[in-house]
């Protein structure tokens, strides 16, 4: 049965209003003022409001704004003897679902609420989806934290425990001191790597900051790749860049920009030497190539790489936390959550290709009016980038 409030602030006309409408099989409050159907709505939770606009003090659409500012709130018909186009527009750009003039013919009225109920059904049950979709991503990353923390605190508590025991020794040997001096090193790296997980789980929703340093992109690129200089020497990598020039001046968020590129570079080098390791014997060099472009109003970063691939069933799940295909212990699964957190942040997104033994291409598209911080961007403005992509 449908739940259905009236509010107008004629109350012969609301009242005949709502005795019609329970015929019709319909549950009925009736309301003469603005403020009297706010407070029934809280109380009764409607699915749907009739609601007239000309009323004295609170106004109708003012009602309509305070009943649409809860997510969850009705669906609301305006129903007026004000038949101008205006008044419409400005009903239905408030929320309104429908709006009818007086005197509605009631088969009418009763075919727009059943059409109102629907609606709202419809949204409470997406808003049920999504309630339920974000538990299972708490639950999943819940339990992610847990047997990642847990493993490295288990070590901790059991080496705690040789330590006490060796105390309670009546003669400290030197072995004994070696032991324990052994026992302790292998707590702080452990209490080490928990510091570092919680500390990734920070940066997985981050806040951008607008007033953090800044830098170019190229700039960036080439101090994080001089920083893995010796791991991609040794894995024979050939490294390419390829940068629109508007990009040499134009400034992006050093610590954002610089947590995403470290993390895709990683993830690159990562997937080379897993190919390495799987095939030793391999003649052609691996590559990396990052690039930069400007594209459709937006800034578009790739890294390409010629590691081992990821297969198509993964692909969907890499950017979830503690989700890895590394071997255990080499990976946490947050590298790729954190970049989907930070562009998402900006308002962009990250996407992969990839297919197995022939390597990856992730691509990072940022909206340019999140880095067109001032005036002196230059070259770096979107109306001048669409003359310099290469």
């Amino acid at each position: 049965m449908v739940h259905v409030l009236v509010v107008d602030d004629e109350r012969d006309f609301a009242d005949l209003l709502s005795e019609r409408l329970r015929a019709r099989g319909m549950e009925v409050h009736t309301a003469y003022g603005g403020e009297q159907a706010l407070e029934m709505a809280r109380e009764l939770h409607p699915e749907v409001v009739i609601l007239d606009i000309t009323m004295p003090g609170m106004s109708g659409l003012e009602t309509l704004g305070a009943l649409k500012s809860d997510r969850s709130g009705p669906e609301v018909i305006l129903l007026t003897a004000d038949s101008t186009l205006n008044t419409a527009v400005a009903g239905m750009k408030s929320g309104a679902r429908d709006y009818l003039t007086k005197p509605a013919d009631i088969d009418t009225l009763v075919s727009a609420i059943g059409d109102a109920e629907g609606r709202h059904m419809e949204a409470l049950s997406r808003q049920r989806m999504a309630e339920t979709a974000k538990l299972a991503a708490m639950g999943e990353l819940a339990t992610g934290v847990a047997h990642e923390i847990n493993n490295p605190l288990q070590v901790m508590i059991s080496e705690a425990g040789w330590i006490e025991e060796i105390l309670h020794e009546p003669d400290l040997t030197e072995a004994n001191r070696s032991e324990m001096r052994t026992s302790l090193d292998l707590i702080r790296h452990q209490a080490r790597r928990c510091k570092a997980i919680t500390a990734k789980l920070l940066t997985l929703r981050c806040a951008l900051d607008a007033k953090g340093a800044r830098t170019k992109l190229p700039i960036l690129a080439g101090r994080l790749l001089d920083e893995r200089r010796e791991r991609i020497e040794a894995l024979g990598v050939e490294v390419g860049q390829e940068w629109a020039p508007a990009l040499c001046a134009m400034e992006i968020p050093e610590s954002e920009w610089g947590q995403v590129l470290a993390n895709v570079i990683d993830n690159a080098l990562d997937a080379v030497e897993a190919m390495k390791a799987a095939d030793p014997e391999g003649h052609d060099a691996p590559v990396l190539t990052l690039t930069g472009v400007f594209r459709d109003g937006g800034l578009e970063v790739a890294v390409r790489d010629t590691g081992c691939g990821i297969e198509e069933h993964l692909l969907t799940r890499i950017f979830e936390p503690f989700f890895s295909t590394k071997e255990v212990g080499k990976g946490i699964g947050l590298g790729l959550a954190i970049c989907h957190g930070i562009i998402e942040a900006m308002g962009g997104s990250i996407t992969v290709r990839s297919s197995p033994g022939r390597g990856s291409t992730f691509t990072i598209r940022v909206p340019m009016a999140v880095h067109a911080h001032n005036e002196n961007n230059g070259p770096g403005s979107p109306a001048s980038a669409k003359e310099e992509n290469i």
